[in-house]
This record gives structure tokens, sequence and C-alpha cells, in this order.
């Protein structure tokens, strides 16, 4: 029996087409969502009355209501651009800051919660000495999408019983504590006067990307940083 599902990814993303068109190719009759790449973006209206046996997040900024969740009859997957300690939004910026020796993306099961559900597989993606946000979180999208295709593919041959098996396989792995919020990354962001030159750099490292990056407050008026040519 054909198996019912639900994608949601990005507007205008080639990454998130291809998963889509993989999902048809292994059989799931697909409803597809596709929304803005912007913080705050908003799933439409009809979702609210989908129903089917799988939901695959694969990359947006909507946090899925519990009713819809429910109304998955058999899981809700979702696609995390970085390891399981770092659950939530930023988990690139602090894997730079702390010089993890890696990165990746974490394949779970979705509850209410943001990144909480049983994890069901990570796919590693190494950190470079010098990786900066854009070259890592490109390499991070490309893992994202071979990760689909593998878990997906898996899923497509075996079904249920893929799922008990990497969920068994990857039963001891935890998340982190803390969940990240943006606004961890707006407050790293900003420094004082006295900071050295190596932690600058680090910082530098950790959230430099378009017009994001570090920035000093002096008597109420903000500097930020340009790199040289």
């Amino acid at each position: 029996m054909t198996k019912k599902a639900l994608f949601i990814g990005f507007e205008n993303c080639q990454d998130s087409l291809d998963a889509f068109e993989f999902l048809k190719i292994c059989g799931f009759d697909t409803t597809p969502v596709f929304t803005e790449n912007r913080r705050g973006a908003r799933l439409p209206i009809f979702v609210k009355e989908w129903s089917g046996d799988y939901l695959f997040h694969f990359r947006s900024y909507c946090i899925l209501k519990k009713r819809l969740l429910d109304r998955v009859k058999t899981a809700a997957i979702n696609f995390h651009p970085c390891p399981p300690q770092y659950p939530g939004a930023g988990g690139i910026n602090w894997g730079l800051y702390n010089l993890d020796e890696y990165s990746g993306v974490t394949v779970h099961y979705m509850n209410e919660k943001v990144d909480n559900g049983g994890i069901l597989a990570f796919y590693k993606v190494p950190i470079y000495d010098n990786d900066t946000v854009s070259s890592l979180l490109s390499r991070i999208h490309v893992k994202q999408l071979s990760a689909f295709y593998d878990f997906v593919g898996g899923l497509s041959k075996s079904g249920e019983t893929y799922l008990r098996v990497q969920r068994s396989l990857n039963e001891s792995v935890p998340w982190g504590v803390n969940v990240g919020r943006m606004r961890d990354i707006d407050k790293l962001e900003i420094f004082d006067k006295d900071i050295s030159e190596e932690e600058l750099n680090k910082l530098i490292r950790a959230t430099h990307i378009g017009k994001f990056g570090p920035k000093i407050i002096i008597h109420g008026h903000t500097f930020s940083y340009r790199k040289e040519k």
C-alpha cells in the first residue's frame, strides 16, 4: 500500500526540490510544503487538514505543533543540521566557537518539543581549521541531502522495521541539555573593548556570515565587524 507523506522544505531551494522528488521515486504519496527561508515563517493553512503516515521535515524554520504531529500515523522525522549535543538553533556557530572536531546532521523522531525525540541516525561532517560559518554550513547542507537519500531509501525498502533497527542502534545517544536559541548567538556576537585577539578571532569564525558577525556597543552606538578585502 502506498504511504501518504507530508514533506516540508524551503522554497527556491534545489536541495528541498531534490528531496521531494526522491520521495516520489521511493513511492511515497507526498504532499509538498515549501516555506519561506526566514525566521517566523508559517505553514500554509491546508496543512491543518492533512493527515497521513509520514512527515519529513527537511529544511524550514517552522516549529510544528503537536496537533499536526498527532495526525502522523507512523513517524514524523526531522533532519536537524547539527550534532545531538546542539538541539535547537545555533549549533553550527557553537561548534565553531567551541573548536569541535565535527558537526553533522541528526535524524530523529519529532515530538512537541524542539529537537527532543528519539535519535535515529547521525551523519558526521568534519570541522577544519579554516572553516567559517559559510563553508561549514555549505558542507552540512550537502550532507543533509545525502542523509535524506540514505535514510529515506532505507525506510522505503524496510519500512517500520528500518525505524526500529535505527532507533535501537542510537538508543543510548542523548540530546544536549540546553536548547539553543538565536538570541544566544546574538549575545555571543557582542564583545567588549578588552577582548583578546584570540577570542576575537574565535568570534569572527563562529558568527560572521553575510551581514552578521561580531559587534561592539560604545556609548549607545553599535559598530559591526567588516572583513577587509
